[in-house]
């Protein structure tokens, strides 16, 4: 009975965590910046094209985001096309805001991501070695914790930051950053950072919640 209850406290454990790997490490809002109401916001992921994948579904899952909140929103690799792989010029960028009426830029920017191997030794014992008994007890558990083998657990932590632009004014009006803990997968991690980002907006007043209301 014991051990069951162990087995489903880890277990919980488990589902807590992987469903929280992202977290909010800084944050910021311009002083004396004006809330508005953008009419046509461009989620642009610079990272680098080895990781093109987690590019399009971090761009896509906080272009759903803003929508669920009322805003009309596109991602980057749909306006750019086939130069979103490319690095463009300040006239091209230029160009595609002005041809697509963009008023405001949400940059997803992959500062690093971090791999990292833990070893885990089998058999750990802190008791000190007065407290094993007699030579063989002592021999026995110092020979277990020694040659039973350890294990490794590989993790990758992602470091990311986000910035808001407004087109119009050319101001930076918000930026934050966000570690993601070895999350289960890229999906994950990109609907964790869009629901992470589209609350701290509207919690800072960056953006406001234009969902239609329920009667």
């Amino acid at each position: 009975m014991k051990t069951n209850k162990i087995i489903a406290a880890l277990a919980a454990a488990t589902i807590f965590f992987s469903c929280n790997s992202t977290k909010i490490t800084s944050s910021w809002k311009a002083e004396n910046s004006v809330t508005k109401i953008y009419k046509n916001v461009m989620v642009w992921g610079i990272i680098p094209e080895k990781d093109s994948s987690i590019r399009r579904q971090i761009e896509n899952h906080l272009v759903n985001d803003l929508t669920d909140k009322g805003y009309h929103a596109v991602s980057s690799i749909d306006v750019y096309k086939s130069k979103a792989w490319k690095k463009l010029t300040v006239k091209e960028i230029i160009e595609e805001f002005q041809s697509t009426g963009v008023d405001a830029v949400i940059t997803m920017v992959l500062l690093d991501k971090v791999k990292e191997d833990k070893y885990y030794p089998a058999a750990i014992t802190n008791q000190p070695a007065n407290a094993q008994g007699n030579l063989d007890r002592y021999y026995s558990t110092t020979y277990e914790k020694i040659f039973t083998p350890g294990y490794y657990i590989s993790t990758t932590n992602y470091f990311w930051e986000a910035n808001l632009f407004d087109v119009a004014e050319d101001k930076l009006n918000y930026s934050v950053r966000t570690k993601s803990f070895d999350p289960s997968t890229t999906e994950a991690l990109a609907h964790e950072n869009g629901l992470k980002i589209m609350k701290d907006m509207l919690k800072k007043k960056v953006i406001l919640d234009q969902s239609p209301k329920e009667d």
